[in-house]
């Protein structure tokens, strides 16, 4: 809920810029939900891990459909669908589960680069987004990730017993130390998702273009009266 917050207001702050469609803003935040998620992904029995799998099975089903959509009829893409999905929820599934553990490397900050990285490579290579498109998604994903981990941190601290839980310093950290070779697999897969990814030169120059933030400076609040045409947008037109 606290990704989907911070995305939401996020994606908001993209529509106003102009930098994207209203369509590519909801995507935006989808994925900025979905890296909400992912942190838990390690925890073989959460709610979170259950549902990520079953988001990014059902996606991984339709990129396959998309890709090979003016080649198969409806009844083989379904096909297609079909092992796709079930690849993903429950073969993949049992595998990951099998081999990771909760709060290990994957409740890590490289992995959040890990997965930002791969949406950006994902959105530019598969679906043929802009570099500039492409790191906006990736960026929502590492932002849901980060959030998640900061919460789980900020959890970790007893304000009312003023004591630091257990779980201190599981959350947000640089990899898991119990776990190095796992550890420098996720440092050296960040680096090679890096240079899979479009340069970033072009997203640069535009998140740091004061430019871009014009329209949401100038709409940041109100110029005249709060909720200005409000009701009369809500009344029903006339018989």
């Amino acid at each position: 809920m606290g990704a989907a917050a911070a995305s939401g207001l996020a994606a908001i702050g993209v529509a106003m810029t102009g930098l994207a469609t209203n369509e590519a803003v909801v995507g935006f935040f989808s994925l900025g939900v979905m890296g909400g998620l992912l942190p838990d992904i390690d925890s073989d029995n959460s709610i979170p891990i259950r549902m990520a799998f079953d988001v990014v099975a059902v996606i991984a089903g339709f990129m396959a459909v998309f890709a090979f959509a003016d080649r198969y009829s409806l009844v083989e893409l379904f096909i297609i669908w079909i092992f796709c999905y079930l690849g993903i929820r429950y073969a993949v599934f049992y595998v990951f589960t099998a081999l990771t553990v909760h709060r290990g490397v994957i409740h890590s900050i490289p992995a959040a680069a890990f997965f930002g990285l791969m949406a950006t490579a994902l959105s530019h290579q598969v679906f043929g987004g802009s570099p500039v498109t492409a790191w906006i998604c990736g960026v929502f994903v590492a932002f849901g990730f980060i959030v998640h981990l900061l919460l789980d941190e900020f959890y970790s601290v007893d304000l009312l017993g003023q004591q630091l839980k257990s779980s201190f310093g599981t959350a947000f950290n640089l990899g898991s130390f119990n776990y190095p070779f796992a550890t420098a697999i996720l440092y050296a897969s960040v680096v090679a998702l890096y240079l899979a990814c479009p340069p970033p030169d072009a997203f640069l120059k535009v998140i740091f273009s004061a430019h871009t933030y014009g329209p949401v400076a100038d709409r940041l609040v109100p110029s005249g009266n709060w909720f200005h045409g409000l009701l009369d947008a809500l009344q029903p037109p006339p018989i």
